[in-house]
Order: C-alpha cells, then sequence, then structure tokens
C-alpha cells in the first residue's frame, strides 16, 4: 500500500518577514510548494517602546491576510502559526495575535525563547549537511538564538533579545554609527554574549536568518535565492571584511551595494555585528548556512512524526 501523503502549512511570524512553508510529505520525503520570506517589518520600534506600532501592526496583518489566502487555496491538512521574539517583548502583543488569529481561523503560538531554540537545533540537528555541529544559531529580528548541543538529548538553550531590528533601534539607530555609538554597541554586545560560556576545542556550527542570505549576496555581487544557500560556509575573515565594508556607509550607500537585499540595507551593520561577536565568543572560525530553520522544526515537532531523508523543491 502507498504511503499517504500529508500537506502541511507553517507560518512563522518573526520580528523582520513572516515566513511561510506550503509543502507536502510521503514517506520521508518532503516536497516543498512553496517557502518564501515576506517583510513584515512588525518589530520596528518595539525594541525602544516595548509596544507594536500601529502602522506596523495594520501593515503586518494585511499581509497575514495575503498569505491565509494562500495556506487555504494549498488546502492543507493542519497549519501551524508560531510567533517569536518581538512578540515575546511586545507589552501590547495581544492587538497582533487576536486579530491574527482571527484571520487563520486558529490561535497563534506564541513561543518562548527556550522553545524556539528547541525546535531550530531539531531541525538543524536533523536535516542539516553539516556532520554533528555543536551549535546551532539563528538570529531573528527581535532575539538571537544560540543552541549548545553538546549534549544532544539536552541542550543549553540561550535566548538573547539581540536580534538585528532589536540592535538596529536601540544601538545603531543612525548610518554611519558615531564612533561613541559604535563602542557602546560593541560594549553592550560583547556584555550580553557572556551568559554564553565559551567553549573549549574548535566546534562547528550552523545558522540560520536572513543574515545569511545577505552575507552570500554581498559576497558575489547579485542575488541569490535562499534555497540555494544550504551548506554554504560564512567565515569569519569575510564577515569582519564585509563589517568595516558597510560600517562607514549611509542608507543610500547601503542600498547601492551589489547584491544588497533591499530589505536588509539598515539591518546588514548590527547583524553582522552581532554574529561577528558571536563568533568570537563561540571561537568559530565559520559556520555553515543552513535554510532549515524554525519552521522545518515546527513540521518535524508539530506536523507529523515521520522522519525527513529528502527536500525537494
Amino acid at each position: 500500500m502507498a504511503n499517504p501523503s500529508f500537506r502541511g502549512a507553517v507560518l512563522d511570524l518573526g520580528s523582520n518577514t513572516f515566513k511561510l512553508l506550503l509543502a507536502e510529505q510521503t514517506g520521508s520525503t518532503l516536497r516543498v510548494h512553496h517557502e518564501k520570506a515576506y517583510p513584515a517589518r512588525l518589530g520596528e520600534g518595539v525594541a525602544l517602546t516595548r509596544r507594536l506600532q500601529p502602522a506596523s501592526c495594520r501593515r503586518a496583518l494585511a499581509l497575514l491576510a495575503q498569505l491565509e489566502k494562500k495556506i487555504r487555496l494549498f488546502q492543507p491538512h493542519k497549519t501551524i502559526a508560531v510567533a517569536t521574539g518581538t512578540l515575546r517583548r511586545a507589552k501590547n502583543s495581544a492587538s497582533f495575535l487576536i486579530p491574527a488569529s482571527r484571520i487563520l481561523k486558529k490561535k497563534v503560538l506564541l513561543l518562548s525563547g527556550k522553545e524556539e531554540g528547541r525546535l531550530i537545533a531539531r531541525a538543524a540537528r536533523t536535516l542539516s549537511r553539516t556532520a554533528s555541529p555543536r551549535f546551532h544559531i539563528d538570529l531573528g529580528g527581535g532575539s538571537l538564538e544560540v543552541i549548545d548541543s553538546l549534549s544532544p538529548t539536552r541542550p543549553k538553550i540561550f535566548s538573547l533579545n539581540l536580534g538585528c531590528v532589536a540592535v538596529r533601534d536601540t544601538l545603531l539607530p543612525h548610518h554611519p554609527p558615531s564612533p561613541a555609538q559604535w563602542q557602546e554597541a560593541l560594549t553592550l554586545i560583547r556584555l550580553a554574549l557572556k551568559k554564553i560560556p565559551v567553549p573549549t576545542g574548535h566546534p562547528q556550527a550552523t545558522f540560520s536568518g536572513g543574515t545569511g542570505h545577505a552575507y552570500a549576496c554581498l559576497l558575489q555581487g547579485k542575488n541569490i535565492k535562499a534555497r540555494k544557500l544550504e551548506g554554504f560556509s560564512l567565515t569569519l575573515p569575510k564577515l569582519t571584511s564585509l563589517l568595516l565594508r558597510v560600517l562607514p556607509l549611509s542608507h543610500h550607500e547601503l542600498l547601492a551595494l551589489p547584491g544588497m537585499p533591499s530589505d536588509r540595507a539598515t539591518l546588514a551593520l548590527p547583524a553582522f555585528l552581532v554574529l561577528h561577536e558571536l563568533m568570537h565568543r563561540l571561537k568559530l572560525t565559520a559556520v555553515h548556512l543552513t535554510t532549515h530553520g524554525l519552521r522545518y522544526g515546527v513540521w518535524l515537532d508539530r506536523l507529523t512524526p515521520r522522519r525527513i531523508s529528502k527536500i525537494l523543491r
């Protein structure tokens, strides 16, 4: 008897982008029908005010209504929507979560930082091409998740308020920053990262998030589809070079860089800085990009218990 197929939809409602995965699993093969990150900018201003801004909410809810139509046309057996950093931080998160749940006709699950980290780690351990990486890093708009899987059955999960949108809004709002702003950002980021113990040896790590896509596009000087970056090596020397390249630039000059994704222009500097300092903290010379982030962890954990051995895009 043939294996029955299962159609599912996962929505990752992040601080800067909403990521939609529409896929169908037959046996251990997952066929991706649609996978895309949509600029939402829900987290703008939240790091400063601890509140969602009305205009950001309206924009994000309008986008969500469009995505709900795509989901409905796909006719999945099950849909799961999860929310992360910005909505954990915002005091008025209900102003988005309640109407969002009405649009989707199901409750949006607000994940804790540790639960978000656990799901990211599950996807990275299961689907990454990198053999047994110790660390799994996810840099979003509202938060930074670092998962130490030295003991895979009991990973240590660190969730820090160092998302690239949060760092931009609170520490690096101007392009280029003044020397004083730059030094303060360095000091506070390094202080926050001290919560993560320095490892021994030379560990390997996987990395997910839009920062990796921006890094690859800037290195190549052209746009690259994110799904083609699985296993791409992001090295510390080249990251240092990119960081120094974008540091003195204005917003207009950042947008003009060949390969710069337009929605990442104001986020490149804070994102590169956070990742640069984290790599030093963890003694990493490189991280390997994985396109299998939170939404794949949700699929593995919440949608179907079947193992995935092949992904077709």
